[in-house]
């Protein structure tokens, strides 16, 4: 028999619920629709998990994006100097741009992260789900 049990990078890169990896984390899928950035559902559509289990739940978000903002930038800066050589405005510039760009990514995938930290995936929930949508 086929296992279908998804792994946990897939709930992240397509921000899915963390407990049955169906249900969206965000109302609109595209981060770069920026009037809708912070809309997320009180309950996962699917399997009814909680994503506000408190108020100001995803404040310790802020450090997994402080986290991914200076991973990506040390990365962005290292690239960048490799190749145009050593140019501080055009590495502050560069880096401050794509930062820029990826500032809606960093938003939801920290707050997916966040969750993730405190919600574990359910097989028996996945399955359940999986059935339901099947048919």
């Amino acid at each position: 028999m086929k296992s279908y049990k998804r792994r946990w990078w897939y709930a992240l890169l397509f921000m899915k619920c963390p407990k049955c990896h169906h249900g969206n984390l965000f109302n609109d899928p595209n981060p770069y629709h920026l009037k809708h950035i912070t809309d997320m559902p009180q309950r996962c559509a699917v399997c009814g998990q909680i994503y506000f289990p408190e108020v100001g739940f995803y404040w310790g978000a802020m450090y997994i994006s402080y986290g991914l903002t200076v991973l990506f930038s040390a990365i962005n800066v290292g690239l960048l100097w490799l190749l145009f050589g050593f140019n501080m405005w055009l590495l502050i510039i560069g880096n401050a741009i794509l930062l820029l760009a990826g500032m809606p990514l960093f938003y939801r995938y920290s707050r997916a992260i966040w969750l993730m930290f405190f919600v574990s995936f359910d097989q028996e929930t996945f399955e359940r789900t999986r059935k339901n949508s099947a048919s």
